[in-house]
């Protein structure tokens, strides 16, 4: 029993897994000003390269709006 529920779904793991960073704009939080914060946390979450789409400031802070690069 437990093979064939294994065999069953590790097809759709695989699946889940190749399908890599999402294309859809993705959001950071860092302080208003600091570029070095900026960049550390967006290569964090992007696993590498990324490109800010928009940036909107909330007082002391900005949200950055990115675009993961594969």
């Amino acid at each position: 029993m437990f093979f064939n529920i294994l065999i069953l779904c590790f097809p759709l793991y695989l699946m889940l897994m190749s399908v890599g960073c999402s294309t859809e704009a993705q959001y950071i939080i860092y302080k208003t000003g600091d570029n070095k914060q900026l960049q550390e946390r967006a290569i964090k979450y992007c696993y590498g390269d990324f490109k800010v789409l928009q940036q909107k400031k909330y007082g002391p802070y900005t949200r950055a709006s990115l675009e993961c690069h594969e």
